[in-house]
């Protein structure tokens, strides 16, 4: 134990050292407060009395020093004021639990004195550190110490217990000790031990015969006690307390009668707010002897309220009042609070009464403003509106005749005022909401302008003259809102309903535009009105349908599908333009290009309808129901304007597009697949109808991305849908076939090729399929003789493969092959008529093989015809050989002629045996005249 206690005399040592460093308490840095918080456990660890021997009394006389340097230190510091009340509470209990320790081993009467002394100090600065815990220890220690010195004082005065030293030795204990337990109150109540505080109180009480001057102390103690625990909310035992602070305070010259006044209105505050019904009386008890200690305007106030809730008579709270006018202290601000709560009771007759008598009272007071508009809020709430206006006018009287209102005052009529104007409005009583805002509008100069609550009271004067049909002055309050706020979209929109009501399309559609300029910058309402722009320019947009006025409402519309973030706002706004649009075009052919519009309207449904299927998957239904009304309408659209294939591609396209919102089952899909081969033809129908090399060549590639798509979309209907017809899969196929020839072959695309393949090995195709590859491919501008040829005489095969050809059709086919050998070619050609020659052998075998009659006759006229012309032309560049075989071609050809054989038969025979003749002699060539081709 010897080292034990060697150990902490080191320890405190260094401590003290550190805790003394006039650089550490200074700066009061973390360390030194460290520094305090490990000497108070330092203290805790002192081994208890009975375990230190005599021969120890050096380190506990050496601990004594310690102790008492540093209670020295602390004083010094509180005297400077150099560290926390927190910070000097923890040195001096480490000092006093030093001393504590060593007091037991050497305890006399000083010592004894002296650990009271600092035991009561240190408390106080626990006390006063707001550290109840701390204070709690410390002064239980110094009531032990207490009763000891009291012990040895009793045991050596035992002989002599009446002497004038016994005596005052034990006065001063019992000083000691009525301190401390007026200590011990205060820290019990700190600590939410009401109960045990009362009890030391109470035995503090018990002393004041002795010490009759602290009772103005005890006093005070009670009411600080008192407020705390009222602020806790312990009401009953905080009407205990103020209770004994009074009763301690009587005849106290230091409490005096304001504090004891005091007290007393503390009490009654109290007793009405615990349990009031019950202790109402009470209250009016305590206040009624609060104000006879002292006349306080709080305390007649107070008074006034309690017979207010006590339902007391008229002439008992008209006493009141008066007792409270009586008081030349009264504020303003008090007066206010009585009006207000006399009002809240309904004492109508009072309130007026003691308005007049307020009005009186402070008729040259800076803040006779303040019961100005109080006056005319309590006429107001008691439903006195006659008596309120007379009293407005009054004011606003005086108040541009030398007595004018502060700004403040002018602010509080302003919103009473437009209160009571808003209240009217809303119950469609707009007289007298414009009278309100008049009397606001009265209190406004010249020099206000631009004032943007004036612009709003212009607004607002406004749509009280539009609603009582006072035009012309709704016209010239607007224009002076404009003028004080000219940014102001509101303003805007009550200048487009003057404009509706006039029936002025113009200028509503100038106002609405302007309005919508405004709400496009973003500008926000000055007035503060709740109604959003996008809400305001939808409200525009309704009122402007709602009278016809197509122009005007399409402007807003437009807005809003453009601007607004309601997705199902700019889908609505659509949905109106849209048949706004449709009408307008119905109604005339010259505003049939504003249909066109609707295109651009189609999209923008489809961008939002996609972003709102994107971030809300429970939307489906509502996108699905959105995406079919706006493709019926495409749909409709381009069906009933298919002389215009530009605007038709665009609209099949979103036609396919607005279908892929849907659920993919067969029957959108195959819908979806249709409207995408229609975007492909209405390409190729740009295509045919452009000079422009560009264009033509942008819209035939889209039809092939169009054919692609329709081609996987296709794919996956096969795959998913087995039981289509295969009619109907053979007439997709073929489609799809020629509108991709045609675009390849337009953009010169060597892939036709493999296009006229495919058909070729496409299961059934007819001949007119091929028939249609022809003509697409020798049509301008594609031009393209080979494969035209081919296409040809694929289709010829086809009809000759037939059980019964249809020769009518044939022969037409036969018609185009042989013109296009022998188009555009010279006599010189022999390549192309040589072909041409082939074509005619098989031709003549058709002929002579059929029945006569079968192969048309006016065709073998042509072929006869056009024989004999290429004969006629070989035979004038002195190709005599070729010309004889294609005129002997003709000869023969003419036997089957029935009809018209003998038009021809005597002038062929001639010029053929001319021919003949030049071929045998190579005579002089005869001058031959052409025969004319039949059409």
């Amino acid at each position: 134990m010897f080292d034990e206690l060697q150990s902490l005399v080191a320890q405190f040592k260094a401590l003290a050292t550190e805790i003394s460093d006039e650089n550490a308490f200074s700066n009061c840095t973390s360390k030194w407060v460290d520094n305090l918080d490990r000497g108070i456990k330092l203290c805790e660890a002192l081994p208890h009395l009975e375990s230190i021997n005599p021969g120890q009394s050096a380190q506990v006389s050496e601990l004594e020093t310690i102790a008492l340097g540093l209670w020295n230190l602390s004083v010094a510091l509180k005297t400077k004021g150099m560290v926390s009340a927190v910070s000097n509470a923890k040195i001096r209990h480490i000092a006093f639990w030093m001393l504590e320790f060593c007091g037991q081993c050497f305890e006399n009467e000083s010592n004894l004195k002296r650990l009271i002394m600092m035991g009561l100090k240190t408390g106080r600065a626990w006390l006063d550190g707001n550290v109840a815990e701390f204070a709690e220890k410390v002064l239980f220690k110094s009531e032990k110490c207490i009763q000891r010195l009291r012990k040895l004082v009793i045991d050596k005065n035992a002989v002599n217990e009446d002497s004038e030293s016994s005596v005052k030795e034990k006065l001063e204990i019992e000083q000691d000790l009525f301190t401390l337990l007026c200590y011990q109150a205060e820290t019990f109540v700190s600590l939410s031990r009401p109960e045990d505080a009362l009890e030391q109180m109470l035995k503090a009480k018990e002393l004041l015969p002795k010490f009759p001057k602290e009772a103005s102390f005890l006093s005070m103690l009670c009411y600080n006690t008192g407020v705390e625990l009222f602020q806790q909310k312990l009401f009953a035992e905080a009407t205990v307390w103020l209770r004994e602070s009074y009763e301690l305070g009587k005849g106290q010259q230091s409490i005096g009668p304001k504090n004891q006044a005091r007290t007393l209105r503390l009490l009654s505050y109290v007793y009405l707010e615990y349990k009031q019904d019950e202790n109402i009386q009470n209250a009016l008890n305590a206040i009624s002897l609060a104000n006879t200690e002292h006349c306080h305007p709080a305390g007649v106030f107070t008074k006034l309220k309690i017979v207010l809730l006590q339902n007391a008579a008229d002439n008992v709270v008209k006493r009141a009042c008066e007792e409270l006018l009586s008081i030349p202290e009264l504020t303003v601000d008090l007066s206010l609070n009585t009006l207000q709560t006399v009002n809240q009771y309904n004492r109508v007759e009072i309130m007026t009464w003691l308005i007049e008598e307020l009005l009186k009272r402070f008729e040259h007071s800076p803040d006779i403003g303040k019961l100005l508009v109080t006056n005319a809020e309590v006429l107001l709430n008691a439903g006195m509106k006659k008596q309120a206006k007379e009293f407005v006018e009054y004011c606003i009287t005086a108040h541009h005749t030398g007595r004018p209102l502060e700004l403040s005052i002018k602010k509080r009529f302003h919103v009473l005022f437009w209160e009571q104007a808003a209240a009217s409005y809303e119950g469609k009583d707009f007289e007298e909401a414009l009278q309100w805002y008049n009397y606001s509008l009265s209190l406004y100069t010249q020099s206000d302008t631009g004032d943007l609550n004036l612009a709003k009271l212009h607004r607002n004067r406004a749509n009280c003259l539009i609603a009582t049909h006072q035009l012309d002055m709704a016209k010239e309050a607007i224009e002076q809102s404009v003028k004080n706020d000219p940014t102001c979209a509101h303003a805007q929109y009550i200048c487009f309903k003057l404009a509706l009501l006039e029936n002025n399309n113009v200028k509503a559609c100038e106002s609405l535009k302007k309005l919508c300029e405004l709400a496009s910058t973003d500008n926000v309402i000055a007035s503060g009105d709740s109604l959003g722009l996008c809400g305001l320019v939808a409200l525009a947009a309704q009122q402007a349908l709602e009278t016809d006025k197509t122009e005007a409402a399409c402007v807003a519309l437009e807005h809003l599908s453009n601007t607004s973030t309601d997705i199902e706002q700019v889908l609505t706004s659509l949905r109106c333009l849209i048949r706004l649009k449709l009408s307008v075009a119905d109604k005339s052919t010259e505003h049939r290009n504003e249909a066109f519009e609707i295109i651009s309207y189609i999209r923008m449904g489809y961008n939002k309808l996609l972003k709102l299927q994107d971030e809300d998957n429970n939307r489906n239904q509502f996108v699905q129901n959105e995406a079919n009304w706006l493709m019926k309408i495409a749909w409709n659209l381009a069906l009933q304007y298919e002389d215009e294939p530009l605007q038709m591609k665009e609209l099949y396209t979103l036609c396919s597009q607005l279908l892929s919102l849907n659920a993919q089952d067969e029957s959108c899909q195959s819908r979806q697949m249709t409207c995408i081969l229609m975007s492909a033809a209405a390409c190729l129908q740009v295509a045919r109808n452009t000079n422009e090399e560009d264009k033509r060549k942008g819209v035939l590639e889209e039809c092939l991305e169009h054919l692609g798509a329709c081609r996987e979309l296709y794919g996956r209907i096969r795959q998913h849908f087995i039981g289509m017809p295969e009619s109907h899969n053979r007439e997709t196929d073929i489609l799809l076939l020629l509108y991709e020839f045609e675009a390849r072959i337009h953009l010169k695309d060597p892939g036709v090729e493999n296009v006229l393949e495919k058909a070729l090995t496409t299961s059934g195709p007819d001949p007119k399929t091929f028939e249609t590859l022809a003509a697409i491919a020798i049509e301008p501008p594609a031009h393209n003789k080979n494969v035209g040829v081919r296409a040809l005489k694929v289709a010829i095969r086809k009809h000759l493969q037939a059980k019964q050809p249809d020769l009518s059709k044939c022969s037409k086919l036969f018609h185009s092959l042989i013109q296009l050998c022998l188009s555009g070619g010279s006599a010189q050609d022999i390549s192309g008529k040589q072909d041409a020659w082939n074509y005619y052998m098989e031709i003549f075998d058709l002929i002579t093989t059929t029945q006569l009659g079968e192969y048309p006759e006016m065709e073998i006229v042509w072929l006869m015809t056009k024989a004999w012309n290429c004969g006629i032309s070989l035979y004038s560049c002195n190709k005599y050989t070729e010309a004889e075989k294609w005129c002997g071609m003709s000869m023969r050809l003419l036997k089957y002629l029935p009809t018209f054989r003998n038009n021809y038969q005597d002038h062929m025979s001639s010029v053929y045996a001319d021919i003949l003749a030049k071929v045998e002699n190579t005579a002089k060539r005869p001058s031959l005249e052409m025969l004319d081709v039949p059409v």
